[in-house]
């Protein structure tokens, strides 16, 4: 191995320029949770704990008027919004797993809030149809709905509500880059 007698010169420090960076976030540091805090400033949990409780009040609400679970009023809705769907689209838009909404999908066919198609270009797809009944389900839950919606959101001025709306749009589409991983 040849080695050389050539010092190494090294670069000049480059210039430090002005930036305004975003300040850095304060983590408070807590024995059993490490770097992420206190659980309770925990985003994802502040997150989840929220939603459980807005779609639990809303699935009482639906359970007892309408006799519909959680899943089902899900698929209702997803189909009332966004027309026919296949059933892995389905999936992707109400954030279930394949057996919940396979079950929710059964009992919703069972009850005639729904029709499964056979995909005429694909024999191995299901379309999931909304059925009469089922939109006329939609139309009945879609005030009460509003009507929780509202409030829940009573908690918050119309700045807040904008800024809600403004947050949870890019963290929806932030959640879309975790397809890829899987989740």
């Amino acid at each position: 191995m040849a080695t050389s007698s050539t010092p190494v010169k090294k670069r000049p420090a480059a210039k430090k320029r002005a930036t305004t960076a975003a300040p850095k976030r304060v983590t408070v540091r807590r024995p059993t949770l490490g770097p992420m805090g206190k659980l309770d400033d925990f985003i994802p949990y502040k997150l989840s704990v929220v939603a459980n409780r807005v779609s639990q009040s809303i699935g009482k609400l639906f359970e007892q008027r309408f006799n519909l679970q959680i899943p089902e009023w899900r698929i209702l809705m997803a189909l009332y919004s966004y027309g026919d769907l296949v059933f892995n689209e389905v999936v992707e838009r109400t954030s279930m797993d394949k057996a919940r909404v396979s079950r929710a999908q059964r009992r919703l066919v069972d009850l005639g809030m729904i029709d499964p198609i056979d995909d005429p270009t694909d024999g191995r797809k299901l379309i999931l149809s909304l059925a009469p009944k089922g939109e006329k389900m939609c139309s009945e839950m879609l005030p009460e709905m509003a009507a929780r919606e509202a409030w829940f959101l009573e908690a918050l001025d119309d700045h807040e509500h904008q800024l809600l709306d403004i947050i949870l749009d890019k963290l929806m589409k932030r959640s879309q880059d975790l397809k890829g991983e899987g989740a």
